[in-house]
């Protein structure tokens, strides 16, 4: 697979890129001794709820910049390989995972337990210990407190540098410039000098851990310095437009020839990808894709040269990009390939569930409710498979079981913002706007958007009907979320 060269507009991306402190590196030396021990101190200022805080207030901008990629599998695969990963590292802090649209070999980590991965990062690995390399190296900044320690040594207060690290974000990714580095003049130039000032020790410190925790959690660690490796020298054929990875997060031969001596004590063992990897790093690919068609012809292509490690993968990458092209027929046939390829007694919920979703684009309401039910039958932790089900209903205008499916996953999940999505989708069909607006803003609840919520629950007081008993519950709740966002508002000025 080649590596997509992004050209940097500025080197005012590259300064905000540094202000953020997502930094990604190699492991240092194996002697612990000659690597730092930071310690706590960053928790003699930030508590563990302020460092939350932190990063969910940069998360609210992520979410509304609309460049969160919000598939179901994509999203269900990070976080189960990120938490893996949290499990081996032994960290207590609760970690969120998502993925960011965009071709960049990037990712990028908030204090509080967020970690970003960009799917262009996805697409370009070529096992899967290469990206859960780059994960536990994200996480041990987080529960190494970098980002707080940096805030912390700015002696200023946190929600300052906040509001200029959110924009400064979202300004980096879509190139703006201009309104990056006005958010990064608020936090003044000496942030970024210190910062370059401790980037080092961070590193190192990362490195540590992040070894520690691949090498706990059973991938290849030798994939650390083999990934890092190939991007260096995608930098030098591409003649200084590297990868933006390499372009925030420089790595040098020193720390890729530490690492690998770093490992002469460790024995190799090969370390077999998993399905799950290998269908949504196509996945990422298709997603990401601005071109679909040029993509089918490309995986056609492959294909017929017989260029691809893995067939089924190949055959699912088809299938998908022929879906998002619109050619159905094309797309069901290739399907059906991968499947055989896969095996005639085995699936997986990736091929379930595109096969449902390829039936419920062509109408074929029927046949996509069996695949989707067929397929929770056999792998009930996926909850694609539940949204599909609930979909296909609701396009088939059968409201009531629609309805009762998505209340019912939302108490198995309360915290799925998805399943009340669903339902006032549900209740707006049945014109009941009352319900459609109560449960819109436990949509908006869930994402911690209270302003939204609020007003959805004001919409909902101000609709017709005289049910004391909901009304009394919409007024209950309509307090405690205005409670939860004064407490927002004042954790934001301590």
């Amino acid at each position: 697979m080649t590596i997509k060269p992004t050209l940097c507009p500025s080197l005012r991306k590259h300064m905000l890129a540094l202000c953020l402190g997502v930094a990604l590196a190699l492991p240092a030396h194996a002697d612990n001794t000659d690597l730092p021990n930071l310690g706590e101190d960053s928790r003699q200022g930030m508590t563990p709820t302020q460092e939350h805080q932190v990063g969910e207030s940069a998360m609210l901008e992520i979410r509304r910049s609309g460049d969160m990629l919000l598939d179901p599998e994509l999203v269900a695969y990070i976080n189960q390989l990120g938490g893996r990963l949290v499990q081996a590292n032994g960290t207590a802090i609760p970690f969120t995972f998502f993925v960011i649209r965009d071709g960049e070999v990037n990712a990028f980590a908030l204090p509080g337990g967020f970690v970003g991965v960009y799917s262009g990062l996805i697409a370009t690995t070529q096992h899967e210990s290469e990206l859960a390399a780059v994960m536990a190296h994200e996480i041990s900044h987080v529960t190494q407190h970098h980002l707080a320690r940096m805030i912390d040594a700015q002696r200023m207060a946190p929600w300052l540098t906040l509001a200029a690290m959110g924009l400064a974000i979202l300004a980096a990714h879509g190139g703006n410039g201009d309104i990056g580095m006005a958010a990064a003049a608020a936090t003044s130039g000496y942030v970024i000098q210190r910062q370059l000032d401790f980037t080092y020790a961070y590193e190192q410190e990362a490195d540590r851990v992040g070894m520690q925790t691949l090498i706990a959690s059973g991938f290849d660690p030798y994939a650390m310095p083999i990934f890092f490796g190939r991007l260096q020298k995608a930098n030098r054929l591409m003649e200084g437009n590297a990868p933006e990875f390499l372009r925030t997060h420089p790595v040098t031969y020193k720390r890729i020839a530490d690492a690998q001596e770093r490992l002469n004590n460790v024995q190799f063992k090969q370390i077999p990808d998993s399905a799950d990897y290998l269908f949504m790093r196509e996945r990422a690919i298709v997603l990401q894709s601005t071109d679909v068609k040029t993509l089918v012809q490309r995986y056609r292509s492959t294909l017929a040269d017989k260029r691809y490690g893995n067939l089924t993968a190949q055959l699912y990458g088809l299938a998908l990009a022929q879906y998002s092209a619109r050619d159905l027929t094309g797309a069901w046939q290739s399907l059906q390939k991968a499947k055989q390829a896969f095996g005639d007694d085995d699936s997986h919920p990736s091929l379930e569930y595109l096969a449902g979703s390829i039936r419920l684009a062509e109408g074929r309401f029927d046949d996509a409710l069996k695949l989707f039910r067929d397929g929770e039958a056999r792998f009930p932790s996926s909850r694609a498979l539940v949204y599909g089900e609930i979909d296909t209903l609701i396009a088939a205008r059968r409201d009531d079981e629609a309805l009762k499916v998505a209340q019912q996953s939302a108490a198995t999940y309360p915290s799925d913002a998805t399943f009340y999505q669903r339902q006032s989708q549900v209740y707006a069909a049945l014109g009941k706007l009352q319900l459609q607006h109560v449960a819109q803003g436990e949509y908006y609840a869930r994402l911690h958007e209270y302003t939204a919520a609020i007003q959805q629950l004001e919409i909902a007081q101000r609709q017709p009907g005289d049910d004391f008993y909901q009304l009394s519950g919409i007024d209950a709740r309509l307090k405690e979320l205005q409670r939860l966002m004064s407490d927002q508002k004042d954790a934001k000025t301590q």
